[in-house]
């Protein structure tokens, strides 16, 4: 019998196909090393772009950086590095009382544009423990109490993250609420906005990426556009530097800021005469005062606030009181 040729199975289209798949043929290795190599050189050259336009924008920024260092630097950095140096002077040392009431005859401070900084003295013990603990520095009754600026609710404005949210003349101060400049100025602000000349600032550009210099760059217009201008007046106009160090409590027992401001504490108060670094005043008195009167307060955030407020006034009445101030005694610091 004849032999049969086998039937193909399907369609002719289709076994076609299957054919002519079978004899496609791979791409030889070298091809593949070839391509890996220009896709790797590709990736380089992209990278090396990349970190180009990055070290670009990072000079860019530098070079804002260093023009704006040479033309304010050296007036902040003066005035920071005295303050500082009163600062940590006080903290190591009460020293004995000081109460010049010869300058203070013809010099009422009180009433004069200054600057002003409250910490703890266990957060003054150097410039660098000071400049940490001026963020968390805020104006308080101590300020109300002993000074006679009229100054605005620092509360009544509406919130804001920086100066750029508030209208014009108002800065967004210590308590993030847009505010016309009040008096003492609270060094807290101009830490913040002159932070960027600090070190600090310049390793943050040095090792950002590039979204991170773009935030960098964005704080760095923000402070030259908005802030700076304000805390450069402010200073320049000021006349005397008001510093309260609060002692924390001697047996070593941890206390957070506001228990410490709470309780019965004594505290350092000095004042110095810009004009020429003169010390008028440098006392130790007791913050307290017993709260008397009123609705009884029931919460305890809200009683500790009263009692903040009572020992601060009673501590600026004290010291008012020493430097010959007989109307203070009449004053009830609550």
């Amino acid at each position: 019998m004849a032999q049969h040729q086998p039937r193909e199975r399907g369609l002719p289209s289709v076994a076609e196909a299957r054919q002519r798949r079978s004899s496609i043929r791979w791409m030889p290795p070298k091809f593949w090393a070839y391509a890996g190599i220009a896709l790797a050189v590709i990736l380089i050259l992209n990278w090396k772009w990349s970190q180009g336009k990055v070290e670009s924008s990072r000079q860019k920024l530098m070079a804002k950086q260093r023009a704006v260092a040479v033309e304010l630097g050296a007036r902040w950095s003066s005035l920071r590095d005295r303050v500082e140096g009163w600062t940590t002077e006080l903290a190591h040392n009460a020293g004995p009382e000081v109460v010049d009431k010869d300058a203070l005859k013809g010099w009422d401070f009180r009433q004069m544009p200054g600057i002003y900084l409250r910490l703890r003295t266990d957060q003054a013990t150097t410039a660098e423990e000071v400049r940490k603990g001026a963020v968390g520095s805020l104006r308080d009754a101590f300020t109300a109490c002993f000074l006679r600026a009229n100054n605005p609710n620092p509360l009544a404005g509406k919130e804001c993250l920086r100066t750029r949210d508030c209208e014009r003349g108002e800065y967004c101060n210590e308590n993030d609420r847009c505010s016309k400049p009040v008096q003492p100025f609270n060094l807290r602000i101009p830490y913040r906005s002159f932070r960027i000349l600090s070190d600090e600032f310049v390793r943050d550009v040095q090792g950002a990426n590039e979204l991170g210099l773009r935030a960098l760059d964005g704080t760095f217009e923000d402070n030259v556009n908005d802030d700076l201008p304000l805390a450069t007046e402010l200073l320049a106009r000021a006349q005397y530097y008001l510093v309260v160090l609060d002692e924390p409590a001697e047996d070593g027992k941890a206390q957070t800021t506001d228990e410490l401001l709470a309780s019965p504490h004594h505290a350092r108060i000095g004042v110095w005469r810009l004009s020429d670094d003169k010390l008028v005043v440098r006392v130790r008195r007791e913050a307290s005062a017993e709260l008397r009167g009123g609705t009884p307060v029931v919460d305890d955030d809200v009683l500790g606030a009263r009692q903040r407020q009572a020992n601060s006034c009673a501590l600026a009445l004290a010291v008012r009181q020493a430097m010959g101030d007989a109307s203070a005694a009449a004053v009830s610091p609550e």
